[in-house]
Order: structure tokens, then sequence, then C-alpha cells
């Protein structure tokens, strides 16, 4: 619930009853996406009733009234008469490829591994947790870990790397930031036609590249994206983009690329953890010319937004991870042999860009 909305009510009692019930709101979402309701409305020349919208859901009528009521009395689509309803931004919203491969993902998974989260904590007594093996989330899912567990679903594996894909639609992007022209271009080995320009590590599809290669069209040398097998498949490599199947947590087979980026990679793994994967970086860069580029939210230690506060909650619960405040990244960067060069940041709410040498 918004800091607006909480301001809005009138007393304690209703501010309790906001954000018990704000749970609501998700099941609600979840059920029009499953019943293609926020398709439905985005697309019809104009309001659709009740009966309309049964008919072409299936859904019970009196059911479906009550969905609808739910759904616009949280302001997902708006009412146009008795019971007839248009679609508003919010409609419009999640029935983008990213509010539908969204809902799926946080209802099936992340609110799963939520669930028992207060009691774990309190069973371990209030210790940081860092051990992704010993979550609450991997008794729930096949005693597994989140990451294992999830390539082995592969509707909810599509559902994920889509919410990757768009997950920053909305918020600043790096590139709006970062120049790369201005540093990565200059310098590169350009007399090589072998070499590596940028290695998306952990790069899903390869959205990131593609993203490069179209602020960018004419951007020197190869672009390369890594990640897991299962993931690896899906890729459609064009635009030049090169696709590699490889695990992190193993010796970085691109040695001497002008470039290692991560996005939302780190965030993942506990400080041990994201040290191995940075080590194996560092053993494959070529000093004073590689450079690693992190892609996360780099957390001030006070005026936290909400969006990078409700991140770290969920990689913590799901995955014993972390969103790092500034000092944390200071601490693991140095603590694997490498040095932040500088911190960019666009606003307090979007993610930043940490550019990262070897240290000398």
């Amino acid at each position: 619930m918004s800091r607006r909305l909480t301001n809005a009510l009138q007393n304690e009692g209703q501010i309790v009853e906001g954000y018990l019930y704000g749970t609501i709101d998700v099941l609600l979402f979840k059920i029009g996406a499953d019943l293609g309701v926020f398709q439905k409305l985005t697309s019809a020349e104009k309001p659709v009733t009740l009966h309309e919208l049964a008919s072409s859901t299936g859904a019970n009528e009196v059911l479906l009234a009550r969905i609808m009521r739910g759904l616009t009395s949280i302001g997902g689509v708006d009412e146009a008469g008795i019971e007839i309803y248009a679609p508003n931004k919010v409609t419009r919203a999640f029935a983008t490829v990213k509010g539908q491969s969204g809902i799926d993902l946080f209802h099936n998974v992340i609110h799963a591994g939520w669930m028992t989260f207060p009691k774990f904590l309190k069973e371990t007594g209030y210790q940081n947790p860092t051990d992704p093996n010993e979550m609450p989330f991997n008794k729930q899912f096949n005693g597994e870990a989140y990451f294992d567990w999830l390539g082995k679903q592969p509707e909810l594996l599509h559902s994920f790397h889509q919410f990757m894909t768009t997950q920053r639609v909305g918020h600043p992007q790096w590139l709006d930031f970062y120049p790369i022209e201005q540093e990565l271009v200059p310098g590169f080995d350009a007399s090589d036609p072998d070499a590596v320009f940028l290695v998306d590590v952990g790069g899903s599809v390869g959205h990131e590249i593609q993203a490069v290669k179209k602020r960018y069209p004419n951007i020197p040398g190869r672009l390369i994206v890594e990640d897991l097998k299962a993931t690896i498949d899906r890729v459609v490599p064009e635009n030049g983009m090169e696709a590699i199947a490889h695990d992190f947590f193993t010796p970085q087979p691109i040695r001497g690329a002008r470039a290692y980026y991560f996005r939302s990679v780190l965030h993942d793994w506990d400080d041990d953890r994201c040290r191995v994967i940075l080590g194996h970086i560092r053993d494959a860069m070529k000093p004073g010319y590689s450079k690693i580029l992190i892609n996360e939210f780099n957390i001030p230690l006070k005026g936290a937004c909400t969006f990078a506060t409700h991140s770290d909650f969920m990689v913590m619960s799901v995955n014993a991870a972390v969103e790092r405040t500034e000092r944390q990244w200071y601490n693991l960067i140095e603590s694997a042999g490498l040095r932040i060069d500088k911190i960019w940041t666009l606003e307090p709410d979007a993610e930043s860009l940490l550019e990262v040498t070897i240290q000398e």
C-alpha cells in the first residue's frame, strides 16, 4: 500500500485493514489475468457488459460480478455503468507481457515462498539468512533451491524470463545514464576480429544485449549472452548476438572481454557465492582493459525507496540473497580482489551501475 493511501486513511484501524487486505489485490489480479479480463477490456472498442464478459470467459456470471466488483474497488478496471466495464491504465498495465508474466510468477512462486518466511526468521532467532539451501522455500517446492526448481518448470521459467525481459519497463535503464561510447568504445581492441566487447553474464535470453544493439547499432566487437542451458535453449540469436551455455559458478570461458555485465544477478546470492562468481570473472579479465558492470540497486543507508526494499525482502525470503547498500558493495567488491571505480546513478529509486576493475 502506498504512502499516499496511508495518509488518506482516517484512523489506525483503517490503516491496519488497508495493509492486511492489500494481499487480496494480487489474488484479484491473478484471477482477472487467468480469465483474460484485462486483454478483453483493453482490446474492446467500447465498454463491455458483465453478460458479454461472462460469455467470452465462460465464467459463472454471479461469480464474475463478484470478481469485477473487487477489481473495480481497487482501480483495476473502471465502471462505465452498472455491471459495465472499461479499461484504465491499470487494466492496460496488466494486459502487458510484464503484467501477465509478473502476476503468474509472483502468485505461483514468489508469494508461496514468502508465506512461511516470518516463521522461519523466528525459528532461526532472527539471524540474517545466507544459505539458499536452508530457506523455507525449499520445503514447499520439492526440497530444491529456487533456481534449481525453477529450471525444471518450463511454463514458470518462461514467465520468469518474460518478466525479467520487461521488469524495468517504467524505470530508467542503465543505458539512459551510462555512456558506453565514452566509457567502453575508446580503448577497445578493434584490430582483433575475435575481440569480445560485452559478455552479459547470467543474461537470460539476451534482452540487454539487444537493447545495447538497438541503442548503439554500430558498436564494435562480439556480444555474448551467457546463462544455463535451459535458458540458452530459448535464445534466438539475432543482430550478431552469440549465446553460450555457462554456469557462472564455474570458470569464465570468455577471457579478456572489454566488459562483463551483470544485471540483477549478484542480488540473488550471498557474499560467499558472489565472491566465487566475481572471482571467476576477475581471473578472466585483462588488467587495465577489462571492466565489470554491475547493474543493481545501491541502497542508501537513509531514505531507501520502497521498490528496493521490497526487492530486498523478495530475494532474501526466496534465496537468502540481498539488495546491497553502498557500504556492502564496497566490502564485497574489495573482498573479491576488485575495486569500484565509479557508481553511476540517475535517480534514487532506480538501479545503479557499478563500474569495477581489478585491484592494482
